[in-house]
């Protein structure tokens, strides 16, 4: 499944950057490009492996000081101002190592998250509504070693649900614009219930290049297995995000 992802998103990405040529020509195709945006992330929540669950909070400070590896990227596609393209991918690669007296420890949290959805204009003009349908992949890694007692509980799950929204914005003025998205799904194929909402100021002084900052969440309710093999996710990752996009 993670390899299908990784080409998923490589063949995505390389099918639609040929396009802009097309879109040059006819002017049927917008693009929309937010390349290692920044999403300041903190975790909320209960998380639980091998059958032993947690409170987990995590602040963007801690994630900060122990990040190890993060790609961030959004690209939105639109034919004719009617149908759409989404495509928005999270990876995230965090590890603590901890020694207080007796106690040697090592902890390993990686996370990844594609968002994956077709768009359809239902309102045009200075109010905009499209509709949203598609997939949220998630896939997470989470490893507790402690060396001192030669013990390790590790799990690693990943999973598909389905999703449905909406995206809205409203341009104020030529160059400032509020843009809002929400989107619920899992339903039981995947996670028990999965949820998302954005916020967000868009400003463009740039032809081609405009600011973007607001906040953004994702909550997600995932149970598999029982006992001693049973597996919890249940969080919201949220925190304010900003990045720059790139029009053409």
């Amino acid at each position: 499944m993670k390899l299908t992802l990784r080409i998923l998103i490589f063949s995505l990405v390389v099918a639609l950057f040929p396009a802009t040529a097309i879109g040059q020509e006819d002017n049927n195709w917008d693009f929309d490009l937010a390349p290692l945006y920044l999403w300041a992330i903190s975790i909320d929540g209960d998380t639980g492996i091998r059958g032993q669950t947690a409170s987990t909070e995590i602040d963007f400070s801690d994630i900060w000081d122990n990040l190890e590896g993060v790609f961030t990227l959004r690209l939105i596609a639109t034919y004719q101002q009617k149908f759409g393209l989404l495509l928005d991918y999270n990876y995230l690669d965090l590890g603590k190592e901890t020694q207080e007296g007796p106690v040697d420890l090592d902890v390993g949290f990686k996370s990844q998250i594609l968002n994956l959805a077709g768009t359809y204009r239902i309102l045009d003009g200075r109010h905009t509504l499209d509709g949203v349908a598609g997939i949220r992949y998630t896939s997470l890694e989470l490893d507790v070693n402690l060396r001192t007692l030669g013990a390790r509980l590790n799990g690693d799950q990943d999973w598909v649900d389905p999703i449905v929204g909406a995206r809205y914005s409203y341009k104020m003025t030529d160059q400032w614009t509020l843009r809002l998205y929400g989107d619920i799904g899992g339903f039981g194929a995947g996670s028990d219930f999965t949820w998302q909402g954005l916020g967000l100021i868009d400003f463009q002084p740039w032809r081609n290049v405009a600011i973007v900052a607001g906040y953004r969440a994702i909550g997600t309710d995932y149970e598999s297995g029982s006992g001693a093999d049973k597996f919890t996710y249940d969080a919201v990752v949220h925190g304010p995000l900003i990045g720059l996009d790139i029009r053409f």
